[in-house]
């Protein structure tokens, strides 16, 4: 039903010296509807630790980092799907910079909701 139209990867956050593990990636792919010719692009993240940690690569710039992953990939008719453990909980600064430019759909309740999905 789903065509593949594009798929990478891509570092957006690293871990603080805190709490490190690594780097932190994206992973998407677009794909277009073979019935609709719709086109949607989902993008799936596991997000740096310390959990709802700021400064570094794990706050605010792990978002700007993962929307311009969006910008430099998608393209203006697709839907955009990004979901994931962001390890972050909505009063984070990375919640915070991702509902700024997104719609938030969902959130988990797990060690204060750092599941998310957005559209």
């Amino acid at each position: 039903r789903w065509s593949l139209l594009g798929k990478g990867d891509e570092n957006v956050g690293e871990d603080s010296k805190r709490q490190y593990f690594g780097k932190r990636g994206a992973q998407w792919l677009r794909a277009q509807d073979q019935s609709s010719g719709r086109t949607a692009f989902f993008v799936n993240h596991h997000g740096p630790l310390p959990v709802s940690s700021g400064g570094d690569c794990t706050g605010s710039a792990t978002s700007i980092n993962i929307m311009r992953l969006i910008a430099d990939n998608a393209h203006a008719e697709d839907a955009i799907v990004l979901l994931g453990d962001f390890n972050a909980q909505p009063s984070s600064s990375r919640i915070k910079e991702l509902d700024a430019r997104l719609h938030r759909v969902f959130s988990g309740t797990a060690i204060g909701g750092v599941d998310h999905i957005y559209s």
